[in-house]
């Protein structure tokens, strides 16, 4: 497994849509409030995990320059 995908795997698990009150609780406890609205919030979710799932589930790109 490449270290892309195992990066990708960290992401889906750690940014699914349901983990965003875990995260808001958190980040008020480490004295960080997140300054963003629920919405905002989550559309930030849902686009970190899709990035999970591409990093995850695409091939190995080949160079074409490489032989």
């Amino acid at each position: 497994m490449m270290l892309r995908q195992r990066l990708g795997i960290a992401l889906i698990i750690i940014f699914l849509p349901i983990n965003g009150p875990l995260w808001r609780m958190l980040a008020e406890i480490a004295g960080f409030p997140l300054n963003i609205g629920e919405v905002q919030f989550f559309i930030l979710s849902i686009i970190l995990f899709i990035l999970g799932g591409i990093m995850t589930f695409t091939p190995k790109l080949k160079n074409p320059f490489q032989e």
